[in-house]
């Protein structure tokens, strides 16, 4: 046991010193500029440059109207239909609301989607992969409205893959406001109390084309998906990846995304190595490490292919300075 844990401690050692040589030969000085600031923090500010990152990769809000008192199936773009039965809502008294209301909906289709909401597969340490999922809120005379006692409401929506027939309807637990406050590094994905597999359906568009999909019913409104954990049996890693000195925890997140399954992870910052690390990844994982990053106005990225996750598990992320709409079309192309 002595000699196990002696040579963990050197490989340790050795990985934090070789980052901190490559952090140092990799530095770049920019006079009286923010890209100079390489001090790193035990706990993010919510001032911190990651938190502008929301704003700009966030999608537009779809919104539409409906007459709570009847109810109402609304029919959204990309194969997507909400059916909400009449007097389904409340205002946080308790009161019964009637009229007409407000909806606000993003949807998380691809692995992309995830990345621009921060909302990593992720469900208190453990990967779950996913199906898609979608944010609904609703709102009158600028109050957010709730389910009532024993109302759900269903959305039936089309997915990219081949739906799987063990998902479950997972809640996002968010820790801040809404999203456009910034990110919410505590987020994590809930299994509903119902654990029913959800349903899934298959039908054909206008022009005779297959399409397939999950049918998912909701006691609660916000960040809802359709989910499964994967195997936590199989044999695992822990990843690091680490950047030139000058990208920090302040300004700078990073997730891994699989290749052949809908799973994103973000990689949490390790303020004692300076590095950025996840748990969990299954060894043969075929993934990609992605930074996104916000020094001074200036954005970055870094990509990381890596084919075959194993005993080489410490990554060096290289960012280069890109455009938010060469940013935005390299995560919808996820």
């Amino acid at each position: 046991m002595k000699k196990n844990l002696f040579i963990t401690t050197i490989a340790a050692l050795l990985f934090f010193t070789s980052c901190k040589k490559e952090l140092s030969d990799n530095f770049t000085s920019y006079s009286g500029d923010p890209r100079n600031d390489t001090v790193w923090v035990a706990s993010t500010p919510a001032t911190a440059p990651i938190h502008q990152l929301a704003n700009q990769f966030l999608p537009d809000l779809i919104i539409d109207t409906f007459d709570c008192t009847l109810g109402d199936t609304i029919t959204l773009k990309d194969y997507i239909s909400i059916r909400i039965p009449a007097a389904s809502f409340t205002e946080n008294s308790g009161a019964p609301v009637t009229g007409k209301v407000r909806m606000e909906f993003f949807r998380l289709k691809k692995k992309g989607d995830f990345i621009k909401f921060f909302k990593p597969t992720t469900s208190s340490g453990y990967l779950v992969e996913s199906g898609g999922g979608f944010f609904i809120r609703v709102i009158k005379n600028g109050q957010e409205l709730k389910l009532a006692p024993n109302a759900s409401i269903t959305v039936r929506f089309a997915d990219t893959e081949e739906p799987k027939n063990n998902m479950q309807v997972f809640h996002a637990r968010e820790t801040i406001p809404f999203i456009s406050t910034g990110i919410d590094t505590l987020h994590t994905w809930t299994r509903h109390a119902d654990t029913s597999w959800i349903k899934t359906w298959q039908g054909q568009d206008s022009l005779g084309n297959a399409l397939k999909g999950y049918e998912l019913t909701t006691t609660q409104l916000r960040w809802t998906a359709a989910n499964r954990y994967i195997d936590s049996t199989l044999p695992h890693t822990n990843i690091f990846a680490y950047l030139p000195q000058n990208f920090t925890n302040k300004n700078t997140v990073i997730y891994a995304v699989f290749e052949n399954q809908k799973i994103v992870v973000n990689l949490i910052a390790d303020f004692r190595s300076r590095s950025f690390t996840t748990m969990r990844i299954p060894r043969g994982a075929k993934i990609r490490i992605l930074s996104f990053s916000r020094l001074g106005n200036d954005l970055y990225l870094g990509t990381k292919f890596v084919n075959d996750v194993g005993t080489n598990n410490v990554y060096k992320i290289e960012p280069v300075k890109k455009s938010l709409s060469d940013i935005l079309a390299y995560i919808n192309g996820l």
